[in-house]
């Protein structure tokens, strides 16, 4: 089940009362603003698309962060990016969801970077 299934009872894009936001959708975004700023960060200066992908077996976390615009240059993922995608991890599997691909997509349209993310279960 997925965790906006669990939390809402549906898929939501939107939250329509941000009074009644679960406390576990409340400890998500600044684990997942953290992997923005920290992705974006690791990723070279003219990159304007970031991809980082987040596999996990059940046992193994492993992680790639890669531009699909085939821009130059080359991203290295460091500690702290590993510590905070195994968190993401850590802190959605403790609510039930247990994903085996997480893609946290990141686009820069003018000054602004973009999020969106696609979990993937089997």
């Amino acid at each position: 089940m997925s965790f906006f299934r669990k939390l809402f009872g549906g898929e939501s894009k939107v939250v329509r009362n941000p009074d009644r936001v679960p406390e576990a959708l409340k400890q998500l975004r600044p684990v997942l603003d953290e992997i923005g700023a920290e992705a974006i960060g690791c990723s070279p200066e003219n990159w304007t698309n970031a991809v980082l992908t987040i596999t996990c077996d059940g046992q193994r976390i492993d992680y790639s962060l890669k531009n699909h615009r085939e821009e130059q240059g080359v991203a290295s993922i460091t500690p702290r990016l590993a510590q905070l995608a195994e968190q993401l991890y850590l802190l959605m599997a403790s609510n039930g969801d247990r994903w085996t691909m997480a893609e946290l997509r990141y686009n820069q349209d003018g000054d602004v970077w973009k999020f969106d993310s696609n979990f993937s279960y089997n």
